[in-house]
């Protein structure tokens, strides 16, 4: 079978398109700005709409910023404005508005086969619970291969 590379925007306007017909697409995972969540080229998501009624902190959008596509999850809320963060980026927002929004993810699909329903509520009870240890551990992680580099580089 032939493989034929084209542009993200291209893709993502297809994506787009699709989800605003009502349907869903099951995209597979490029990137590690989701990681341990969404491992790179091993995960799937399929997304769905954005529906207004399930916008919660926790919940993983996919949405345009600064003409790039970005799959991150919700972390806050101020007024008109929402907060996306990636679980593997503590340091890095994103801040949009709801017509940022191209789609919401409704499942996702790991290596194993394994659907996690992204709406039910056991998966926001999760993410409340290991995502400020995970990002303090990255802090120490990062922290101590800086203190590892700076000691025991050779200059």
């Amino acid at each position: 079978m032939a493989v034929k590379e084209i542009s993200n925007n291209l893709f993502f306007t297809n994506v787009r398109n699709i989800i605003n017909s009502g349907n869903s697409v099951e995209l597979k995972i490029k990137g590690t700005s989701m990681y341990p969540t969404l491992l790179n080229g091993e995960h799937k998501v399929v997304l769905t709409s954005y529906q207004k009624q399930y916008l919660r902190i926790g919940i993983i959008l996919l949405f345009v910023y600064k003409e790039k596509y970005i799959l991150h999850r919700l972390v806050s809320i101020n007024e008109n404005q929402l907060i996306l963060q990636g679980d593997n980026q503590p340091y890095i927002r994103e801040y949009i508005e709801e017509k940022d929004i191209v789609g919401m993810v409704e499942y996702i699909i790991s290596p194993t086969g394994k659907v996690t329903d992204c709406k039910k509520r056991r998966f926001f009870v999760q993410n409340r619970l290991w995502r400020p240890i995970y990002q303090y551990h990255l802090f120490f992680v990062r922290k101590m291969k800086g203190f590892f580099i700076k000691t025991f580089a050779y200059t």
